[in-house]
């Protein structure tokens, strides 16, 4: 049970090392948290929470929550000069909200679970670690632990990615549109936060 505690601080720490000293330096620094977390799910054999069982129940468990979270983006769109590029650039970033909970749901938050059980303190600590990932941003970082102990909760009761990544997506857009550029960078992480023009 330790050894699953260990394992989800080491993933944390090699994202770090990569956000802070690999990432602007090297090509490769992005495939070390990518090859930790290939060797964790080949070790685990666990099931990922991608499967199409699982959505249906978490769409229709988080309807009103997702079709409000929509419905704001969608207004916000139609007040934006360039609608079809923040579309477009959406779905990229659904396709990194995939990613984030992916990791977030199986290599931390699973691991503390195994160590301290589905409690609140597993949640928390998961949404600690999330959190760090995004530091210095000062919008990111108490949103993300917010975010992150919330949504290892909706994991735990409905273990859907795709929902959660969906909902991460728009809840991310409304934060970003409501927040000063000035503060949020642009959502920017680590060094690059301070580049930010």
């Amino acid at each position: 049970m330790i050894a699953t505690l260990f394992e989800a601080f080491a993933f944390t720490a090699v994202v770090l090392i990569d956000i802070w000293f690999l990432h602007s330096r090297t090509w490769w620094g992005d495939v070390l948290p990518g090859m930790f977390a290939l060797l964790s799910f080949a070790a685990h054999r666990e099931s990922l929470g991608f499967g199409i069982r699982q959505l249906g129940p978490a769409l229709r468990a988080w309807r009103i929550v997702l079709l409000l979270s929509a419905v704001a983006v969608v207004v916000g769109l139609l007040f934006k000069s360039h609608p079809l590029d923040l579309l477009f650039r959406g779905v990229v970033y659904f396709a990194w909200c995939v990613v984030q909970q992916l990791l977030l749901q199986n290599m931390i938050y699973r691991r503390v679970r195994s160590a301290l059980g589905a409690t609140g303190s597993a949640a928390l600590l998961s949404g600690v670690l999330f959190a760090a990932a995004h530091v210095p941003n000062p919008v990111l970082v108490p949103a993300t632990l917010v975010w992150g102990t919330i949504a290892t909760r909706l994991f735990e009761r409905r273990p859907s990615i795709i929902a959660i990544a969906l909902l991460q997506t728009l809840l991310s857009s409304l934060l970003i549109w409501l927040t000063p550029v000035a503060w949020n960078h642009q959502f920017r992480v680590g060094p690059g936060y301070w580049r930010y023009r």
